[in-house]
C-alpha cells in the first residue's frame, strides 16, 4: 500500500498568501501522467509583472529547494517564468515534465506591483492522453504558527498526509504532535532549511500508528509560520482535507490601580498565523451579548481589543496590550499588562490592569 499511495501524497496544492503580492504554493506535481494546472488573477485595476518560481521537492534524491525546471504549457523546461497581467486579467498555465519520473516541488508567485494583489489556485490532475483520470482543487490556503488536522485512517485503503515549506531566508522547526482526544501518543520535529520542502503520509511519520486515528497538532518554531497542506486517500479517490487554526480559550480580569476587581470573562479565540480574531463574554452576560475580538499574539507581546459600552450608555472599545510569559502560547502562565477604555469621542475614559490565562 505504501508505494502505491507515496507518489499521491505530492497531489495536493495549495496557496498560502505571504502578502499582497506574494503567493506560496507548497506543493505541485509532475512527471509520468501527473501535471499542474496553475490559475492565477490580478485583483486590482494596473498592469502586473507576474514572476513564477518552481522550487523542487522533497522525493530522494530531488535536492530540496533548488531551482526546478518543468514545461511551462509544453515548452522548453525552465525554473523561472515572467508574465504580463492586464487590470484583473487571469491566465491559466500548466506544468508538466514529459518523459520525466514522478517529481514534486512547490511553488513561489510574485507580483512586481506596488500595492500589487494576487490570487490563485491549482488542479492536479492524472492524465494519459486526452483522458483525465483523477484530479483535485485547491484554493488558497494560509500560513500557521499552530494548526490541527483531524484524520481517520481505520479503514483499508485509505491514507492521510502532510506537506508544508519553508518559503522564507532563515530555518524553521517543526514539529507534529500526535493525540487522541487527551491522550498523547508521539512526538515528531524536523527543521526545514530556507525553501526546505516536506511531504509525507502521516503512516510514515508516525508508523506505529498505521490504520489509526486522531488529531495532528503542527507548531512552528516563535514566530514564524509556514503553509501546510492535507489529503486524504480513499483507494485512488484523492480528497482534500482542510488545515484547521488552533483555537484556545482566554479567560480574563480586570482590576484598577487599587486591585478592585472591575470585570470577568472570556475569549474564544483563533491564532490565524499571528493574528487573533473570536468572541468573547463578560462574566454574568448572555450569549446575544457577546463581542467581537480582533487582536495580535507575536512572541511574548499580546494585543485585543473588543467593543464596549459605558455606565452612560455610550459606546467604546477596550484596547488590551500585554506581555504574555509563554512565547504565543500561556497554556496556564499568565498574560499581564494594562487595559484602556476609549470613548466614542476617541478619549481615554480609564486605564486599568488586566491578567488572563489561556489553556488550549
Amino acid at each position: 500500500m505504501r508505494n502505491s499511495l507515496f507518489p499521491l501524497i505530492i497531489l495536493l496544492g495549495s496557496a498560502s498568501l505571504w502578502a499582497e503580492s506574494d503567493l506560496t504554493f507548497p506543493q505541485i506535481v509532475v512527471g509520468e501522467s501527473f501535471e499542474t494546472i496553475l490559475q492565477i488573477s490580478n485583483d486590482v485595476a494596473s498592469d502586473d509583472s507576474v514572476t513564477f518560481e518552481v522550487f523542487s521537492g522533497s522525493f530522494e534524491g530531488s535536492g530540496s529547494g533548488e531551482p526546478f525546471p518543468v514545461q511551462f504549457d509544453d515548452g522548453e523546461p525552465r525554473a523561472v517564468l515572467t508574465k504580463q497581467l492586464n487590470p484583473f486579467e487571469e491566465t491559466t498555465v500548466r506544468l508538466s515534465l514529459t518523459g520525466s519520473k514522478l517529481r514534486n516541488g512547490w511553488l513561489r508567485v510574485r507580483s512586481a506591483a506596488t500595492g500589487g494583489k494576487v490570487s490563485g489556485s491549482l488542479i492536479f490532475r492524472v492524465r494519459r492522453g486526452e483522458v483525465v483520470f483523477d484530479s483535485v482543487g485547491v484554493t488558497n490556503a494560509k500560513r500557521y504558527r499552530f494548526a490541527q488536522i483531524q484524520f481517520d485512517d481505520r479503514e483499508p485503503n485509505v491514507a492521510t498526509g502532510v506537506a508544508f515549506v519553508n518559503p522564507d531566508d532563515a530555518p524553521v522547526e517543526v514539529t507534529i504532535d500526535l493525540f487522541r482526544g487527551e491522550l498523547f501518543l508521539e512526538h515528531f520535529h524536523i527543521e526545514l532549511d530556507a525553501n526546505e520542502h516536506f511531504a509525507k503520509l502521516f503512516s510514515e511519520i508516525f508508523p506505529a500508528f498505521v490504520h489509526s486515528d486522531g488529531t495532528l497538532l503542527v507548531e512552528t518554531s516563535a514566530s514564524r509560520t509556514i503553509p501546510i497542506l492535507t489529503l486524504r486517500l480513499d483507494g485512488s479517490q484523492i480528497t482534500s482535507l482542510p488545515v484547521r487554526t488552533l483555537g484556545f480559550s482566554l479567560q480574563y480580569e480586570i482590576r484598577d490601580h487599587t486591585e478592585t476587581l472591575l470585570e470577568t470573562g472570556f475569549w474564544v479565540l483563533d491564532s490565524e498565523g499571528h493574528n487573533l480574531i473570536g468572541l468573547g463574554r463578560r462574566t454574568g452576560d448572555s450569549q446575544s451579548e457577546e463581542f467581537g475580538l480582533v487582536g495580535s499574539w507575536v512572541g511574548t507581546s499580546f494585543q485585543c481589543m473588543q467593543r464596549t459600552t459605558s455606565l452612560n450608555g455610550s459606546s467604546g472599545i477596550l484596547v488590551f496590550n500585554g506581555t504574555s510569559v509563554g512565547v504565543e502560547k500561556a497554556e496556564g502562565a499568565p498574560i499581564i499588562g494594562n487595559v484602556t477604555e476609549i470613548g466614542s469621542d476617541g478619549n481615554v475614559i480609564s486605564v486599568n490592569d488586566f491578567v488572563a490565562f489561556a489553556k488550549y
